[in-house]
């Protein structure tokens, strides 16, 4: 089948159904833009880190393309005179609305217009939304036309809503990943002797006596500079939380170079390190009980994480194992 027909030629295109109208018709002009807002959306999902699935992105490109069906066909209302058009796309609509309050309500509160570019993803985004808003425009004219997509109206005005909070989540996520890679900075000191598992135990050993002496069943952890775990303590009766608990406290510690108590007060709303914790996958844990161990050169060799207690009992317990000559 040959893939050009010559109709536009003479300034006209054929609809799904055969029916010829002027190429400068509001449905082709809407056409042309849903089409450009799907290639938009292709090269956003091209481009997404592995660790993000592209089954959101192709939902939506799927209901583009149906949008697209519906509006190509000037019979399609006659032949289906008991179809709801206002109705047609609401469940794809409100898992938008879903989606979008989700993202909203994990980044801070958007007060002041927005300069795009923070990062080329969030960027791709926000221009992918400029193109919706164009969809919609060119939608609602073909809407007055031929009444044959009231459906997708709601629809292609939740995307655009939709396309800008993800950029405006991209743009948090980005810029706290910036402010913890700076803190990161010389994290791991080459010239650092590793703790070792010796060490790592005597550490541990020391921490757990403490906590019987309080009647606290724990689970402590020791980390080296990377923050993989060299030793962990499950003492009897510990929560089954406190192990994952302590080790993403000695990762924490590890990871910022700071114990997880000063880390507290810097996630809260307005700080540096704000929404940290949402996205690191659960590695991230700004609660006492997590402190780095250094070197007599001042040079990061590990962590210890404490769970069991209080956050400041974790915090009392992790911190001694700083003050442990075998550390040093």
């Amino acid at each position: 089948m040959s893939i050009y027909t010559k109709i536009g030629d003479k300034g006209q295109t054929m609809l799904q159904d055969n029916v010829l109208i002027p190429k400068h018709h509001p449905i082709i002009k809407a056409l042309a833009v849903l089409d450009e807002l799907n290639a938009h959306l292709g090269i956003i999902k091209s481009q997404l880190p592995s660790t993000q699935p592209a089954a959101e992105f192709e939902q939506i490109q799927k209901t583009i393309m149906a949008i697209m069906s519906i509006v190509s066909t000037a019979s399609y209302k006659k032949s289906h005179n008991n179809v709801n058009f206002n109705d047609l796309f609401n469940e794809e609509t409100k898992a938008l609305e879903s989606e979008i309050d989700k993202l909203n309500a994990m980044i801070p509160s958007i007060n002041a217009f927005v300069t795009y570019g923070t990062c080329p993803q969030s960027a791709n985004m926000d221009l992918a939304r400029a193109v919706t808003r164009r969809a919609e425009t060119y939608l609602s004219q073909a809407v007055e036309e031929s009444d044959y997509a009231k459906g997708a109206s709601s629809y292609i005005n939740r995307l655009s809503d939709f396309l800008y909070i993800k950029a405006r989540y991209i743009d948090f996520e980005y810029s706290v990943i910036q402010a913890v890679q700076e803190a990161l900075k010389g994290t791991i000191d080459k010239a650092a002797l590793p703790i070792t598992l010796t060490q790592a135990k005597s550490l541990l050993e020391k921490i757990e006596s403490k906590a019987k002496t309080l009647n606290l069943p724990i689970v402590a952890v020791c980390c080296n500079a990377a923050g993989n775990p060299i030793a962990v303590h499950v003492m009897d009766d510990a929560l089954l939380v406190s192990y994952d608990a302590a080790i993403a406290k000695a990762y924490t510690a590890a990871a910022l170079k700071m114990p997880t108590a000063d880390l507290t007060g810097l996630v809260q709303p307005g700080q540096p390190f704000y929404g940290l914790e949402a996205l690191g996958n659960g590695k991230i844990l700004p609660i006492g009980g997590g402190v780095p161990l250094f070197d007599q050169s001042g040079r990061l060799i590990g962590a210890i994480g404490v769970s069991g207690g209080t956050a400041k009992q974790d915090h009392n317990l992790a911190n001694m194992g700083r003050s442990n000559p075998s550390a040093s």
